[in-house]
């Protein structure tokens, strides 16, 4: 694995700033595939930018206009919210069955999107 510099966002805005700053940055919140593919040596980053904690990425709301899942809620999250699977019963199906408990318990639902 090549060397980078991780840092903690403390705000949506503040990471997004860092990313737009440097073209070799990443998001990092689950890691399911991105730590894989620096350790294989698959992909150099120069920044991890870590976005796991931010509250606003973590958030499930449903009304009765639209659903809202943030892009750092893990899999298992989506798969075991009872309003969410009452308005979004595929979506909630569909998390459930992905990969294995390990993964469901680590990977994000941006994370499955980003790649």
């Amino acid at each position: 694995m090549n060397s980078f510099h991780y840092h903690r966002a403390n705000s949506l805005s503040e990471a997004a700033q860092r990313l737009s700053a440097n073209d070799q940055a990443r998001l990092l919140a689950g890691g399911m595939t991105l730590i894989p593919s620096l350790k294989h040596r698959l992909l150099a980053v120069s920044e991890l930018i870590d976005v796991a904690r931010l509250p606003d990425l973590q958030e499930i709301r449903v009304d009765t206009a639209a659903v809202w899942v943030g892009a750092a809620v893990r899999h298992h999250q989506v798969a075991s919210h009872a309003e969410l699977a009452r308005a979004q019963p595929a979506l909630a199906e569909l998390a459930g069955l992905i990969g294995d408990p390990q993964v469901r318990s680590r990977g994000t639902l941006g994370g499955s999107i980003a790649n």
